[in-house]
């Protein structure tokens, strides 16, 4: 894996640069980049048919497999043709998202090959990181977590299930995902968004194992991931502050804690990180407003509790303009794996001395990924 993930990652870089160089030509052709594309991911599709036989051979986690199909799909989707009609509809129904990277916009079949190159190479990033995802989640294994730290059953089954079920709803979203254009339909940010979700989630669970039964060959392949991750959620902070100034200023606190040396910091960035989840849900989903809105959704199961909304309602209600109930029901499992996930670490600092800073730079990294996601679906990026 560490060597076909250097190769294919080197190559992808050139790619993007030959996207840009062939973009600002005059009568672009993006033929010879998709082949490119292919022939790049050729190893890691060989590797993902390896790995699927040794899944059913071991009787694997069914999380894992959920993923190595998504992958597979994604692959399958690089390699389906352009298409070569109806352009100016194609070109009308992408959201504006991905048009930006296609200006001066015309609805002609070099525009409309544009866009496709443009969702094919995002294809080809999002495979490489999901085939590392896969690696990690094979991997985890909850038992030996539960054991290691003598953690309650309960907190290690609930965790185990939300994660199964963030895994399963990735799924279903790659099957609803059937062409090329169904992709540049959504915000350019989502399948990106919600590949970093599961991978930063799987990361988070690789930092509880011991060192000694992590494979070294992998460690460099984490690090650039790791690095890019940061990179792309490094803008969640000025999305929290332009939402609420009050609950962006204890957050940089617990990222600044990360660096610091206090006895205490655990304590404070754990904390933090309760609070805000719970905070920022109810900030932009507020109760009168979910009130309001429940009475015109048909399946008003699990919406009220108490008369209050549920935290289900408040992620319904942040999700109303997406239109895609597949990629819904993921962002509803995966702020559940989330709170799971910080209750988790908060029990290991419980019965631990000290969480590592591994562990507390993955668990920060965890929730600026997943507040990113977030706050872009509810800043509107939905609405054309």
């Amino acid at each position: 894996m560490p060597d076909n993930f250097k190769t294919a990652k080197s190559a992808l870089a050139k790619l993007h640069q030959d996207m840009e160089a062939i973009n600002r030509l005059s009568n672009p052709s993006y033929l010879s980049v998709i082949e490119q594309m292919e022939r790049t991911l050729e190893p890691i599709r060989r590797q993902q048919l390896e790995i699927s036989r040794a899944l059913e051979l071991s009787g694997a986690a069914a999380r894992t497999q959920e993923i190595v199909i998504a992958n597979q799909h994604w692959q399958e989707l690089i390699k389906q043709p352009t298409a070569t009609s109806c352009i100016a509809e194609s070109l009308a129904a992408a959201h504006q998202s991905w048009l930006e990277r296609i200006k001066p916009i015309q609805h002609d079949f070099s525009h409309l090959s544009q866009l496709q190159a443009s969702a094919k190479l995002a294809l080809c990033d999002t495979s490489l990181r999901l085939a590392a995802t896969e690696r990690l989640m094979a991997g985890i294994d909850f038992e030996a977590i539960r054991s290691r730290f003598q953690i309650e059953k309960p907190v290690i089954s609930g965790l185990e299930s939300s994660i199964a079920h963030v895994a399963t709803s990735y799924g279903s979203l790659a099957e609803a995902l059937r062409e090329i254009s169904d992709i540049t339909r959504l915000p350019a940010f989502v399948l990106p968004g919600a590949t970093r979700e599961i991978y930063t989630t799987s990361f988070a669970l690789e930092t509880l194992r011991p060192l000694d039964e992590r494979n070294e060959d992998e460690a460099e392949t984490k690090i650039q991931l790791v690095a890019e991750a940061e990179l792309e959620t490094s803008g969640c902070i000025a999305l929290l502050q332009h939402v609420d100034p009050g609950l962006a200023r204890p957050y940089i606190g617990a990222r600044d804690a990360l660096h610091g040396n206090n006895a205490d910091r655990a304590r404070h960035i754990l904390s933090s990180l309760r609070e805000l989840w719970n905070h920022l849900l109810r900030r932009l989903a507020p109760d009168d407003s979910v009130a309001a809105w429940i009475p015109g959704i048909a399946n008003q199961k699990d919406l009220l509790h108490e008369g209050k909304p549920t935290r289900r309602a408040r992620v319904l209600y942040i999700c109303r303009e997406l239109n895609s109930d597949p990629l819904t029901d993921f962002l509803m499992h995966d702020t559940r794996a989330l709170v799971k996930l910080i209750e988790l670490f908060n029990r290991v600092h419980e019965l631990e001395t000290e969480l590592t800073d591994e562990q507390l730079r993955a668990i920060v990294l965890k929730t600026d990924s997943w507040l990113m996601y977030i706050l872009q679906i509810s800043a509107g990026n939905f609405r054309r």
